[in-house]
């Protein structure tokens, strides 16, 4: 007798939160047990759409003997959700960018390590077919010696709390370059010694008041 693996979502405010719900209902032995949403007036709608059990407090949906819970709320509130749920669930899926803040971000890993729960942000092109066989040749040095590298993250603009900086915390490089940056640290193994960048708020959407464009070095 096989024994699934129990998933709780906790907030639908990330557009991924859909993908998700539909990638985890396609996974064979995985269960999805419920959602909880942070805005009580549009949780039910949700709770219908996706025809999941519906939870008003996170800490109900926590109770539930989860194996794991998939974090989507907004940039700002990913301390708050990953403290709710570190140590109640083995493992936490968590919407990039980690936090807000570098204060923030220590902050989650501190609590994941204090409380031994897995933590995961989710940068998934490392996953894409295409980038896992380009690490397995750079691995293996079919390349060469690389001396430097360009990427480009064609994203579009998402809107909504997307572009809200109280909530994302930034616009296209919070949102787009860190793609780029976590493919690049996951190729060679290495962190960044030196950044320069050039930020701006005007060249596609300058209504916004938000960066909508990024180059990083």
């Amino acid at each position: 007798m096989t024994t699934s693996i129990r998933i709780g979502m906790m907030s639908f405010d990330h557009m991924h939160a859909t993908s998700y719900t539909a990638a985890l209902r396609r996974t064979p032995g995985v269960e999805l047990v419920g959602m909880w949403h942070d805005d009580p007036a549009t949780s039910h709608i949700l709770a219908e759409r996706f025809k999941l059990p519906k939870f008003d407090q996170a800490d109900e949906l926590l109770a539930q003997d989860l194996d794991g819970v998939v974090i989507c709320s907004a940039n700002i509130h990913h301390r708050r959700d990953v403290a709710r749920a570190a140590g109640k669930v083995p493992a936490i899926l968590c919407e990039k960018p980690i936090a807000t803040t570098v204060e923030d971000a220590q902050a989650i890993i501190d609590i994941c390590a204090a409380t031994e729960t897995k933590l995961q942000i989710a940068f998934p092109v490392r996953f894409h077919p295409l980038f896992q066989e380009l690490k397995q040749r750079l691995d293996r040095g079919e390349l060469g010696r690389i001396l430097a590298v360009e990427c480009t993250n064609h994203g579009s603009m998402p809107g909504g709390w997307f572009v809200d900086r109280a909530l994302s915390g930034g616009g296209a490089v919070i949102d787009h370059t860190v793609h780029v940056i976590d493919l690049l640290r996951w190729f060679w193994q290495s962190e960044v010694s030196e950044v320069y960048a050039e930020v701006g708020d005007s060249l596609l959407h300058p209504d916004l008041g938000i960066d909508d464009a990024g180059m990083l070095s």
